[in-house]
């Protein structure tokens, strides 16, 4: 049986009660609260502090900027015009990488778990006996072409891509966090080993030890307002350009809403939001603050232009709160359409705000509130879930 799992992550919290929540992180207290000895590695971490529970390495900071600027003079010879950072990336993290060998060999797991983005695995080692497992999270194949927002270089992507082929070499066996993400990773990697669908969970736990943050008060609302969560507000990818227009639609015909904007929002966002809105926009959180609030929330808005198994889509299912987001990459393996939240056509802003509206009306929400909690218990929960991902990742029945 595979007892000791080496879980890698570009970087960890400075403990499992807080800091940034992610897949690795929850993935990390599931295998622990199963009885694995657990122990997870960062190769792009700047807390370089460990801990009984996690070794943290990272890069040096002007390799980083050297890196940055090596790969971005010769995508600008090579694809002028184009964004390109996915080799850079893949890059950058190698000397972290490479650093941690020496404390995993240590360790001596019986399972590695290594993530497909920065591709760590080409550098690093396999410990003898030990069980390669990949989760493909990230795939950069997925940005050519994306819309609204700017071009990607292709011949950046492709020589990522090979990058990760060639890491794949030494894996036993790859886990996708959703269907979408299977078909995508058979389309566009080579890869004979097995390849399995088990999707990311959260720790029910972490989730109830954390008390609800309303920031209603603050804003001037009453407790009965209406209180609407935009996750990733600064992020481009996530459709945050699209958010001035959600607020206004939301808002239309002078409805009392507040809005609950997560993450950095740059400037030039915040200076287009309605100014007549309450907005609360605290700017950069930690996990278990941003779940504070989004547990006063009513429900969400997510315009997102794509997504694998989106952490911000599971979490507010599992908190009860429906959200309206696209029908884009794995998102309708977790939102199901007038259950749990509303899936409309990517691109359809129009529809995304008119589907959000209907939940304005008290009773409507509620109703909503109650079968998406109802639905995330049965279907999405760590109880429901967690037996079948232990099992992908060690082998051994959960």
């Amino acid at each position: 049986m595979s007892r000791r799992v080496a879980v890698v992550a570009d970087r960890f919290p400075p403990a499992w009660g807080g800091g940034i929540a992610s897949a690795h992180y929850h993935l990390v207290r599931l295998l622990a609260a199963a009885g694995f000895t657990v122990k997870a590695f960062t190769f792009f971490d700047w807390n370089e502090a460990d801990d009984r529970d996690v070794v943290r390495r990272t890069t040096p900071r002007r390799a980083i900027r050297v890196v940055k600027r090596l790969c971005g003079s010769a995508f600008r010879v090579l694809e002028p015009g184009t964004a390109a950072y996915q080799t850079q990336d893949i890059l950058m993290r190698a000397w972290g990488a490479i650093r941690l060998n020496r404390a995993i060999a240590a360790f001596q797991p019986d399972v590695l778990v290594l993530p497909d983005h920065g591709a760590p695995g080409l550098w690093i080692a396999t410990p003898p006996g030990c069980r390669r497992v990949m989760i493909a999270h990230h795939n950069p194949s997925r940005f050519v072409d994306l819309p609204t927002v700017e071009r990607f270089s292709r011949c950046d992507i492709r020589v990522a891509m090979a990058l990760e082929d060639r890491a794949l070499r030494r894996i036993d066996r790859v886990v996708c966090p959703s269907a979408y993400m299977a078909e995508v990773f058979a389309a566009t990697h080579r890869f004979d080993g097995e390849t399995v669908v088990a999707p990311n969970v959260i720790d029910p736990v972490y989730l109830d030890e954390i008390a609800a943050a309303d920031p209603r008060p603050a804003l001037g609302l009453p407790p009965e307002a209406a209180l609407v969560y935009l996750p990733a507000g600064g992020n481009k990818f996530k459709g945050a350009g699209a958010t001035p227009d959600i607020i206004r639609g939301l808002t239309a015909g002078g409805r009392s809403v507040g809005v609950y904007v997560s993450g950095a929002v740059p400037q030039e966002l915040r200076a287009a939001l309605p100014p007549d809105v309450p907005v609360w926009a605290p700017g950069p959180q930690v996990n278990p603050e941003v779940v504070a609030v989004v547990k006063a929330c009513s429900f969400g808005v997510y315009p997102t232009l794509v997504e694998n198994y989106s952490m911000a889509l599971l979490e507010a299912a599992l908190l009860g709160v429906p959200m309206a987001t696209y029908d884009v990459g794995g998102n309708a393996e977790i939102v199901r359409d007038g259950v749990n939240g509303a899936l409309v056509a990517a691109g359809d802003l129009a529809g995304l705000i008119r589907r959000a509206t209907e939940w304005l009306e008290p009773n409507t929400a509620a109703a909503a509130r109650a079968a998406t909690l109802a639905d995330a218990r049965a279907r999405l929960s760590a109880t429901a879930v967690g037996g079948r991902v232990i099992a992908a990742l060690t082998g051994v029945e959960g």
